[in-house]
């Protein structure tokens, strides 16, 4: 499931610089005794304001080159001298600095650039269902600000840069269907606000990393579709906030840990597909979403 999120913008103004005036010392009337002179007020032509670049105005430029932005569904304003707040798809803050980009189902197609570490005030990058190739570049670990990022549905290929367990701020990762392979890193267990991790349907390899056990905000854990070995870590009946678990069609082995039946709010559990062993723990009876009956295994007897 692609992160996703609604906002509602409102669009600001800012106040007009009150016009200067000039006081004439020339009176049109002639002064008489007992008469003051008369001043001429003369408006003066209020004083442009000046045309400021953002500094993050090459960075979006630098995307545009890299994914085709000539052919995009929608790229209005792109490269214009528009404020980058009116470029489609682009939000800024009020200082004029790119805290949001939502790009996704807008037919980029080519690189993720480097340069974009450059956004330092950046908190959703949203680039989901696109044609994005190549590898994820390590420098998003720059991005202190990233709360949400969704790349679902490209293909991005090599592995995932273990420099995203640097972004502490980062509460949602989507991933998901695209060409990555190689082992999940371990300092995505550094992510302590992260509530949505989604790797489905790529060609990861390797355990599934015990350090997810301590990931206390995880919600929504999704590995399925992968290639994934070894046993499924007990550490996982540790994380209180699980509401989701999908470890389908990989291959894992050996048997269902019980400590998953203590999950309080768990709801959905899917883990057909793999070569698991046992009987599944009587404690996630209480589970409505499984797929319990596809994985060949009876309940365990108490």
């Amino acid at each position: 499931t692609a992160v996703a999120a609604s906002f509602a913008l409102a669009a600001c103004g800012t106040e007009p610089e009150p016009s200067r005036v000039a006081i004439s010392p020339i009176a049109t009337v002639a002064p008489t005794p007992s008469a003051t002179p008369a001043p001429t007020v003369t408006p003066m032509p209020p004083t442009p304001t000046p045309f400021v670049v953002s500094p993050d105005r090459d960075t979006l430029i630098a995307l545009y080159n890299a994914t085709d932005g000539a052919n995009w569904t929608r790229n209005e304003n792109w490269l214009s001298d528009r404020p980058i707040g009116e470029w489609h798809g682009v939000f800024t803050d009020d200082k004029g600095r790119v805290n949001e980009i939502w790009l996704d189902s807008n037919g980029l197609i080519g690189i993720i650039p480097p340069e974009i570490e450059s956004l330092d005030y950046l908190k959703y990058l949203i680039l989901d269902r696109n044609g994005l190739n190549g590898s994820i570049p390590p420098e998003i670990g720059n991005l202190s600000n990233l709360e949400a990022m969704d790349l679902w549905g490209n293909r991005l290929s090599g592995e995932i840069p273990p420099e995203l367990g640097n972004l502490s701020n980062l509460e949602g990762v989507n991933l998901g269907r695209n060409r990555l392979n190689g082992e999940i890193p371990p300092k995505i267990a550094n992510l302590s606000r992260l509530r949505i991790l989604g790797l489905l349907d790529n060609r990861l390899s390797g355990e599934i990393p015990p350090e997810l056990g301590n990931l206390a905000e995880l919600r929504d854990l999704h590995l399925g579709d992968n290639q994934l070995s070894g046993g499924i870590p007990t550490e996982l009946g540790g994380l209180e906030n699980l509401e989701e678990i999908d470890l389908e069609n990989n291959r894992l082995s050996g048997e269902i840990p019980p400590e998953l039946g203590s999950i309080p709010h768990l709801n959905e559990l899917r883990l057909s597909g793999n070569q698991l062993t046992g009987c599944i723990p009587d404690a996630l009876r209480s589970v409505s979403h499984n797929d319990f009956g596809e994985t060949g295994l009876p309940f365990c007897q108490h």
